[in-house]
């Protein structure tokens, strides 16, 4: 199958790319909207049309333009799933808050709920926002369970996992933070080699000057 994701018919919003993304959980409940009804509600159109320049979107959708759509939804939906690793849960087994999101060479999880931070910001020693990382050479599944949990647990920016393995041939988890408080906590729970390393905390502008911690280097260990 081909890696590349299908092209929007006329009067579509590209939504497999920014700022037009949706989750793959919503790109189900627009198909699912579009086959279970010819009668369009405006929801469903403006959320489909929503980043067409307003010259190109009809006045109302025909019925020509909801079975482009729907193909198109189709579509978006094998690419998806064709290029998601096989080993994560299926959509209707990840918990409800959790929303993921599959395109390019990342699956990206956010979390629509909402949990208090459990530890002060007094116990970071890095107040800049970055990521914990995390590797496992064997299936994804194992990171993605980490994102379920922490998720449920601490609050995060969001966190992504490769769709295919790096040159270093292991999965890698990225979760998002704004600071590193929760360093010890993590490890804790989830450094367990060779199934999970913990490989610590990097810092945004750290990873954009292609610098590490010492902190970092130290979790390799």
């Amino acid at each position: 199958m081909s890696r590349s994701p299908p092209d929007p018919p006329d009067g579509v919003s590209n939504i497999n790319s920014q700022p037009g993304v949706i989750d793959d959980t919503s790109v189900h409940a627009l198909k699912d909207e579009l086959e279970s009804s010819s009668d369009l509600s405006e929801e469903i159109f403006d959320k489909l049309t929503r980043f067409v320049p307003d010259e190109e979107v009809q006045d109302s959708p025909s019925e020509e333009w909801r079975k482009s759509a729907l193909s198109y939804l189709e579509e978006c939906i094998e690419y998806r799933d064709g290029i998601r690793p096989g080993s994560l849960r299926p959509r209707e087994e990840l918990p409800e808050l959790v929303r993921r999101t599959t395109i390019g060479g990342w699956v990206w999880y956010n979390f629509s709920g909402s949990v208090e931070h459990s530890r002060p910001e007094s116990d970071a020693d890095t107040h800049e926002r970055g990521k914990y990382l995390f590797f496992t050479p064997d299936e994804a599944r194992e990171l993605e369970d980490i994102v379920v949990e922490e998720f449920g647990t601490r609050p995060y920016r969001g966190a992504k996992i490769p769709t295919v393995l790096g040159k270093q041939e292991d999965w890698v988890l990225v979760l998002y933070q704004g600071d590193n408080r929760y360093w010890y906590d993590v490890r804790g729970v989830h450094h367990d080699p060779p199934r999970v390393r913990f490989r610590g905390f990097k810092q945004d502008s750290a990873t954009r000057r292609g610098e590490y911690s010492e902190r970092f280097e130290q979790s390799r260990e």
